[in-house]
């Protein structure tokens, strides 16, 4: 797993400082309305970006953070909110069925060993109930375009005040440097592979190595999971648009009404002896 940053002071300040929803989070939370206010677990919480949007509206919430920084951030912004330390990979602790409705935000996903991103959803897929959904998001990788990111330090923010330039400028220094540093840690981790690649990218100073998924790719593996009905959203929150051209993609996807006829049987008969 790729998490190690997120217990840095400055990370876990800025996870805490998010409070709103992302377009395209309100139309894929939008499409299962219903469920939304039903029982949800909210993976990958961080600082409790998404908290007090739905802690209110579902029945009941639960939510579970890999870094236990992120878990006492959200808890002290959310009072009384049930919020733990947990894997993502085995959601232990949480029931075979017991959601409606379980969220991965914020690319939470990415931060997983690619071999490991079918156990999150096989996790996912034992928690909810028949009918359940599943929204999330991921990096897409069509933007990288084949090639891994470049060294990307933060830019000069510019101000009239030569006090103020002369700070910042140091702190660009100091985040460059960090940005290399990190570069020579983890660029020799990076590779790409027909459905995904694994970079370094400038999140956080390059202080992290971050998955990239084809998304049509990412149609097979949730299919492969057991979910049907997948459908993406862009960033401006449309549904399935022709191509997807923006840095990340989210996805919903459902857990079957009924469990699948397994191959070589026939779907129950009613007793009128039509197929159900």
């Amino acid at each position: 797993m790729h998490y190690e940053a997120y217990d840095r002071d400055d990370i876990v300040r800025d996870f805490a400082s998010r409070d709103y929803l992302m377009p395209a989070e309100v139309a894929a939370l939008g499409e299962v309305w219903p469920l939304v206010r039903g029982d949800l677990l909210d993976v990958g919480v961080g600082g409790g970006r998404t908290t007090g949007y739905l802690r209110g509206v579902a029945r009941s919430y639960r939510a579970l953070d890999i870094s236990q920084r992120m878990v006492e951030a959200c808890r002290a912004l959310h009072p009384g909110a049930d919020v733990c330390a947990g894997d993502a990979r085995t959601l232990d602790g949480h029931a075979d069925a017991a959601y409606d409705l379980v969220l991965f935000s914020f690319n939470g996903i990415d931060y997983i060993d690619h071999g490991d991103r079918r156990r999150v959803l096989e996790a996912v897929y034992r928690v909810l109930r028949p009918g359940g959904a599943f929204v999330y998001s991921s990096h897409n990788l069509a933007v990288l375009g084949g090639h891994p990111p470049a060294l990307s330090p933060p830019p000069l923010v510019p101000t009239v005040d030569p006090m103020r330039l002369l700070v910042r400028g140091a702190r660009r220094l100091t985040a460059g440097l960090r940005c290399r540093v990190n570069r020579r840690r983890l660029g020799g981790r990076q590779y790409f592979a027909a459905d995904h690649a694994l970079v370094n990218d400038p999140s956080y100073d390059h202080s992290l190595l971050t998955i990239y998924v084809d998304p049509g790719a990412e149609r097979v593996a949730l299919a492969a999971a057991g979910f049907v009905d997948a459908v993406t959203f862009d960033a401006r929150g449309r549904r399935d648009p022709p191509r997807h051209a923006d840095p990340w993609v989210h996805y919903l996807a459902r857990k079957p009404e009924r469990p699948p006829c397994p191959r070589g049987t026939l779907p129950p008969r009613s007793s009128s002896g039509h197929a159900m």
